[in-house]
């Protein structure tokens, strides 16, 4: 069971790597701003709900497969900032389409904090079942 989360986390975790390093950057560099921002909140319901998928699969295998209780507290708190910035961040962003008010300023930092934390726990999540795996685990 740990090598097909590794496979789901790392699924999203590259995901969301090359999208925050490669894609959004890029995107922003070519593109007229308000277009860019128009192709990333585009992209940002797949991103984010890809992400939250691959946690939640990953954690109903690890509560069933009775795994580890940092796993699932790694994998609950994932879910967590996904679900907070799939269903109240981006929408919020969504409805302050001014791109240098305050409160879009504001809530886009909070999303890029929270979705680094995100990753971090994914990160976390694999290393933990890359060290579990060569321990022995299956």
């Amino acid at each position: 069971m740990n090598r097909v989360l590794i496979f789901l986390l790392s699924s999203y975790f590259g995901l969301g790597l090359f999208f925050s390093v490669v894609t959004a950057p890029t995107l922003f560099k070519t593109l007229e701003r308000t277009v860019a921002g128009s192709v990333v909140e585009k992209i940002f319901p797949f991103y984010f709900g890809a992400g939250l998928g691959a946690v939640v699969l990953s954690l109903l295998i690890a509560i069933s497969s009775r795994m580890s209780k940092l796993l699932i507290l790694l994998l609950t708190a994932n879910m967590a900032v996904l679900l907070t910035l799939q269903f109240y961040i981006v929408p919020k962003v969504h409805n302050l389409k001014v791109a240098d008010s305050p409160a879009f300023v504001k809530l886009h930092l909070l999303s890029v904090i929270m979705s680094v934390i995100s990753l971090f726990f994914t990160f976390s999540a694999i290393i933990y079942l890359i060290v579990r795996t060569k321990d022995g685990g299956s």
